[in-house]
């Protein structure tokens, strides 16, 4: 799949799914911005596509301050020229934000978990739209299976599932109204993925078991997984697919 000369910008591309995106969509083709709020790693994926032949750029932002957002795609298409694929990927949650159940999670937890989640990917939409409507663009927003399920067992993620559940909801509206206009938005829906949001699971072997059960072709996916599946939808081969809600879950929405 091809993505060459094709403007991506790629939230939270400093790490996991984020980073993964950002060197696959290089191999591609793509002219990549890395949008991170941590610059150390930023540049770092940046240096990466830039020492393997790629062009990479690193663009700051923080998705919970509108004008970071705003500032980061301008700074896209002035460095660039333009933008071809928007990646909402950037995302946070877990129990250090005060997520839990509703009774006992933080309105504070509710604000910091909501503003860059669900919140951030609506931003990054916003701003990147207008662009996206020029180039006849799509966008590829980053949700999650537990957008789709509630779960006794993850008692810590009562936001972080509603955010997502709020990304998907998003994305769809996204793709209703500018299909005439020639912009395709589309969801992917990990399931539990190799990343450091997964270290917990490791260290808790009843939570463990319960996962394998869930995602019965592997405990945990990779972040590649995910990164094909963005790949493919960000590429002219899904030129006919718009408002999809793709799991990459290892068949847990099937049970």
């Amino acid at each position: 799949m091809s993505l060459t000369d094709k403007v991506t910008l790629i939230t939270g591309g400093g790490s996991g799914i984020g980073r993964a995106c950002c060197l696959l969509f290089a191999r591609a083709g793509a002219r990549v911005a890395i949008a991170d709020k941590d610059t150390a790693s930023g540049t770092s994926v940046a240096g990466e596509i830039i020492r393997a032949g790629g062009e990479a750029i690193y663009v700051p932002a923080d998705l919970a301050r509108p004008e970071e957002v705003e500032t980061m795609v301008a700074e896209t298409v002035s460095k660039l020229g333009r933008l071809d694929v928007l990646v909402a990927n950037a995302g946070i949650g877990g129990r250090k934000y005060g997520d839990g159940p509703v009774h006992a999670a933080t309105v504070e937890a509710w604000d910091t978990i909501m503003d860059v989640n669900a919140r951030g990917t609506f931003l990054a939409c916003k701003y990147s739209i207008p662009h996206l409507l020029e180039s006849r663009g799509n966008i590829v927003t980053m949700a999650s299976i537990l957008g789709l399920v509630g779960s006794q067992q993850l008692y810590d993620t009562h936001i972080y599932m509603t955010s997502k559940a709020a990304i998907i909801g998003l994305t769809r509206n996204i793709a209703a109204y500018y299909a005439r206009d020639g912009l395709r938005a589309n969801c992917l829906v990990p399931g539990l993925i190799d990343t450091r949001m997964a270290e917990r699971t490791k260290g808790d072997p009843a939570l463990w078991q319960q996962i394998a059960f869930w995602q019965p072709l592997g405990p945990l996916g990779t972040v590649e997984d995910v990164a094909e599946a963005a790949l493919f939808l960000a590429s002219d081969r899904a030129r006919f697919i718009t408002g999809a809600v793709l799991p990459v879950d290892g068949g847990w929405s099937a049970q």
